[in-house]
C-alpha cells in the first residue's frame, strides 16, 4: 500500500463525518424528488488520496483480538473516498483526481470492491483537472458534489471560481488557515513567492491591506529619516472572515465556517458554498457544533 503522512485526529474524523452526512442527504434529497431525478449527479474528491487515513498498525494490539475494536478501527481509517463509495443510494458517477500515480493506482484497484460503482481515476493536477471539468460540465443535466481537501494551500481561486461558475455544484473545502496564517508574517510583509501564493488562494491582492497596515517612526540612527513599520492585523476573526466574504463574491449561499481544532489551535476551516437554499441549510445544520 502507498504509504501517506501520518496526518490527522478529531478534527480529521469531525470533517469526515460532515461531509458523509451530507452526501447521504444529498443523495436522498436527488433520489426521492421527482425533478431532481431528472439530474446525474457526481461526487468529486479532487485531492483523494489512497481513500484510507493511515493509522499506526494494530497487528498485536487488543483491537484484532476484540472484534467490535477492529470493526471500529477499520471504520475510522475510512478516508473521503470510501465514505462516499458507500453512501446509498450511490452517485451515478465518482471522480477521483490525484496527482501521485502510486496512489491512483489504489484509487482504481477500488472499482473491485464497489463494482456497482462509476469510477473514474485521473492522475493530474486537481487545479488543472478541475477547471476543464468545470468547462466540459453540462449544467442542464448534470448536478455535483464536489470536495477539496487539499495539502496546504494548494487550491486556486480560479478553481473555485470556475465552480461557482457552474451554479450546479455544491461545494466543500477545507481552508487550510494555520498554513495561511504563518505565511502572514508578523514585522513584515511576507516574501514575493509567498505574496503570490496568497493571492492564487484568494484570488485578489487585497488580503494585503486587510490583513496589514504600516506606520513610521523616526530613525534612531538617522533622526531626519522615516522608517516604515509594517503591524501584522490580521487574526482568526479576520482571515475567516475574509475568506466568507470572497466565497459570497461568486457564490449565493454559503454556510457559517466549521472550525477544525487541535490541541495547539486552529488548523483547518471546512467551509460549504452553493447556489441552493436547501444545501446551505443542511450544510450549517451539520456545522453547527463546530461553528465559528
Amino acid at each position: 500500500m502507498t504509504q501517506q503522512v501520518m496526518f490527522g485526529g478529531n478534527w480529521t474524523q469531525q470533517k469526515l463525518e460532515i461531509l458523509s452526512k451530507y452526501l447521504r442527504a444529498y443523495r436522498k434529497i436527488f433520489d426521492g424528488n421527482t425533478r431532481a431525478r431528472y439530474f446525474r449527479v457526481s461526487y468529486v474528491d479532487a485531492f483523494a488520496g489512497t481513500g484510507v487515513i493511515p493509522r499506526p498498525d494494530i497487528e498485536g494490539t487488543f483491537a484484532e483480538l476484540i472484534p467490535s475494536l477492529a470493526e471500529a478501527e477499520e471504520e475510522f481509517r475510512k478516508g473521503s473516498v470510501r465514505r462516499a463509495l458507500e453512501v446509498d443510494p450511490p452517485f451515478h458517477q465518482y471522480k477521483f483526481i490525484e496527482k501521485d500515480r502510486a496512489k491512483c493506482e489504489e484509487l482504481a484497484a477500488l472499482r473491485s470492491e464497489y463494482p456497482n460503482r462509476d469510477i473514474e481515476v485521473v492522475n493530474d493536477d486537481a487545479n488543472v483537472e478541475l477547471l476543464k471539468w468545470c468547462r466540459e460540465m453540462n449544467t442542464r443535466r448534470e448536478r455535483a458534489v464536489v470536495f477539496l481537501d487539499p495539502f496546504g494551500a494548494s487550491v486556486e481561486w480560479k478553481v473555485i471560481e470556475a465552480i461557482a461558475g457552474t451554479r450546479a455544484v455544491d461545494l466543500w473545502i477545507l481552508f487550510p488557515y494555520a498554513a495561511v496564517n504563518r505565511m502572514l508574517t508578523r514585522g513584515r510583509k511576507p516574501s514575493p513567492a509567498w505574496c503570490d501564493k496568497l493571492t492564487r488562494v484568494f484570488g485578489t491582492a487585497t488580503w494585503e491591506d486587510e490583513f496589514y497596515s504600516t506606520s513610521l517612526m523616526t530613525s534612531i540612527l538617522d533622526p531626519d529619516t522615516e522608517v516604515e513599520l509594517v503591524h501584522k492585523s490580521a487574526n482568526r476573526t479576520k482571515i475567516v472572515s475574509y475568506f466568507v466574504n470572497r466565497l459570497r463574491t461568486v457564490f449565493s449561499e454559503v454556510a457559517q465556517p466549521g472550525l477544525l481544532m487541535n490541541s495547539r489551535g486552529l488548523l483547518f476551516v471546512l467551509f460549504f458554498a452553493g447556489s441552493n437554499k436547501t444545501g446551505a441549510k443542511i450544510a450549517n445544520d451539520l456545522l453547527r457544533d463546530i461553528a465559528g
